[in-house]
Parts: structure tokens; C-alpha cells; sequence
């Protein structure tokens, strides 16, 4: 009678396990691809701030703004579910890179930098590049900040479009929206530079005691920024394009522009 070999004998189970564990793996991932492909519904993971009022923060755990309200909107449109990643400005536009996020809905510009980069999705929003001051502050107009200092998100397009509208304004750069707004409220600069419809919102919503300054030194366009030459990009974008239009014309837009803004600033949108 032949001895049983133990050392054969664990290796076979190892394999026996092994294989099952595997099998399991490969049904597992089978039914849920199936599940995906019957839902017709794919996950886009967008990324966010969550600290940029009124576009993308949060309210009582909750993540609302224009653009969460709108692309929310949207995605469901065209038929997918969102996932939000919260995160700082410059390290979403990375996972964005790196191919962690689908896409990035927090006010973001549309630049030439950008569009050699970016593929951008169809226009959401329009907005103006001005500043907000002290109510008792001399300042008339964005050249009287000549001098002066302003708070800028150093990620902002807002604030590049400040520096090239005027150079002799001092610029005073920070990590995030917020910490601007506290800049100002602390009295450490003259001013904070941020879209007009933004800047109004929080002025009403915080009761800051600040006035908008007349003028503008730049117009952008708000979109989704998707990576170039990216084939699942561009599937995304064909159907979220329409979906961005069907919003604009149902007005939606308008709605959740006088919501989170005050008034419509979407009303020349193309």
C-alpha cells in the first residue's frame, strides 16, 4: 500500500482552491457587468471642491451648487449615475490626468491652455471676472485697485484673468475659495477677485458687508473638461451633450441659476 504524499497532497488542495476562488471572481464579474449592460447605466465619478458656494458645497452633509444641481440634472438625462469626489481644485484637474475621474464640474473655464489639453463638454454657464471690496472702500472700478492688494485661488482662471486685465493690481494667492473669502473678512487684502455671480451670491447669502465693483476683466464659459483623445470620454460627451442642451432649453438652467446666483446668468447662453 503506496503512503499518501502530504506535501502533494496540500499542493492539490491549494490548486482546488485556488480554481474556486477564481471561478467565483469571473461569475461575480460576470453578473455585474450583466447587471451594468441591463441598467444601461454607468457610474461617472466627477470631482468637486465641496467648498465652493453656490456651485459646489455642502449643506448640511449634503453636496448642492449650480453645477452639482446641474450636471446632476444632466447625467441623469443621458442615462448615468454620478459619483462625486470631493477634493482640492489642482489635484482633481490631476485625477482628471490620470484618468481616476471621468471629468471635473466646479466652475471650471474654458481657456486656450485648457482646450489644448481638455476636450470640454457643450456650455453651462457664462460669468464675468470682477472683484468684491469693503462697502466703505474708495474703489470705483477694477483699475482703482491699482496698487492694492486682491485674494485669488492660485488655480482660479479668475485670478490670471485679473493679472492680465491689470498688473499693477497685487495679487495675494491661496489654495482655496474659502480661504480668499476670509482674507477679505480678516482684512488682510483690499479685495477678492471671483465671478460676479458668485461673489453676489455669497454677499446675499453671508450678508458680507461687500459691494461688487463695476466692470469686468474677462467673460468665461463654464463646461466639463474630459480628456483628449479618450474614447470613453468622447462616448460620454455624445450623449451628455444633448442631455446639457435639453437643460438650457427646458429652463432648468435658469431655474437653478436664479436659485443659487439670484438671477439668471445663464440667459446668453449659446
Amino acid at each position: 500500500m503506496k503512503k499518501r504524499n502530504p506535501a502533494r497532497w496540500a499542493i492539490i488542495i491549494i490548486i482546488v482552491v485556488l480554481l474556486a476562488a477564481i471561478g467565483g471572481w469571473f461569475y461575480h464579474s460576470q453578473q455585474s457587468k450583466h447587471s451594468d449592460s441591463d441598467s444601461g447605466q454607468k457610474t461617472l465619478k466627477i470631482g468637486v471642491t465641496g467648498t465652493s458656494f453656490p456651485t459646489a458645497y455642502k449643506n448640511d452633509g449634503k453636496l448642492v451648487g449650480f453645477d452639482v444641481d446641474a450636471i446632476n440634472t444632466a447625467a441623469k438625462k443621458a442615462g448615468y449615475k454620478v459619483e462625486w469626489v470631493t477634493g482640492e481644485f489642482d489635484g482633481l484637474l490631476g485625477q482628471l490626468d490620470n484618468g481616476k475621474l471621468d471629468t471635473v464640474a466646479n466652475d471650471v473655464a474654458i481657456t486656450p491652455e485648457r482646450q489644448k489639453k481638455y476636450q470640454f463638454s457643450h456650455i453651462y454657464n457664462q460669468e464675468e471676472t470682477t472683484v468684491a471690496v469693503n462697502k466703505d472702500s474708495s474703489v470705483n472700478n477694477l483699475n482703482d485697485l491699482a496698487g492694492k492688494t486682491v485674494a485669488g485661488a492660485t488655480a482660479s482662471n479668475n485670478t490670471k484673468n485679473l493679472q492680465n486685465y491689470n498688473n499693477k493690481i497685487q495679487l495675494k494667492l491661496y489654495d482655496a475659495r474659502d480661504v480668499t473669502y476670509q482674507a477679505l473678512l480678516s482684512g488682510h487684502v483690499d479685495g477678492v477677485v471671483n465671478t460676479r455671480n458668485n461673489l453676489e451670491a455669497i454677499i446675499k447669502a453671508k450678508n458680507y458687508p461687500w459691494k461688487v465693483v463695476p466692470g469686468s476683466a474677462a467673460t468665461v464659459q463654464i463646461a466639463l473638461p474630459f480628456r483628449k483623445d479618450d474614447s470613453e470620454s468622447s462616448t460620454i460627451l455624445k450623449k451628455l451633450n444633448p442631455a446639457i442642451d435639453e437643460i438650457k432649453k427646458d429652463g432648468t438652467l435658469k431655474q437653478l441659476s436664479e436659485k443659487y446666483f439670484g438671477y439668471d446668468a445663464t440667459a446668453d447662453l449659446k
